[in-house]
């Protein structure tokens, strides 16, 4: 019994350890907002890519079911639409509608990573992936560029996905390379 309980603190012990070395560190948190489906970070800045559904009379907005913008940290955090070149490379977003109130989403920068918009019992928007085999409602996601990345050449070294377990409702964190 004793040797089960030394198992489990050394187990939260590194898990924690694992946490605080992947954690972003001194990043600021968008206002939150009810319309709020997740926003994306990166190591390069502190700049934040924001998605909000847009929801009218209750209802996923057929024409235009997410609002994407960005949050520019690095110019006083004025919110700002995004540029066309990161609408088609990089933080864009392709919806398909999957029935009513249900789309399935594509990053532009990724076609691995499937994301899916949908209203939960209460009318309120979520997204939610998989990740590691891991069904989560996602809150953020953090990107760690390579070293080196520049323009057109941005490298990456992982992504975490941090959110809520689909099923449980307890915190996760997923770390990918996939992109």
């Amino acid at each position: 019994m004793k040797e089960l309980k030394m198992k489990n603190l050394l187990f939260i012990f590194l898990m924690a350890g694992w946490t605080s070395t992947y954690a972003q560190q001194g990043y600021p948190v968008p206002a939150p907002d009810e319309k709020r489906l997740f926003y994306i970070q990166h190591s390069d800045n502190h700049n934040t890519f924001v998605y909000n559904a847009n929801l009218k009379n209750g209802v996923i907005d057929t024409e235009e079911p997410v609002d994407i913008y960005k949050i520019a940290y690095t110019e006083g955090g004025q919110k700002v639409p995004l540029s066309a070149i990161q609408k088609a490379l990089a933080f864009g977003i392709k919806t398909t509608p999957v029935s009513a109130n249900f789309y399935e989403m594509e990053l532009a920068a990724s076609k691995k990573v499937k994301f899916y918009l949908m209203l939960d019992k209460n009318g309120k928007p979520k997204t939610y992936t998989t990740v590691n085999g891991k069904k989560m409602f996602l809150d953020r996601i953090f990107l760690k560029l390579k070293e080196g990345s520049t323009g057109m050449g941005i490298n990456l070294d992982y992504a975490l996905f941090i959110g809520k377990d689909f099923s449980t409702g307890q915190s996760l964190t997923e770390k990918s390379v996939e992109w």
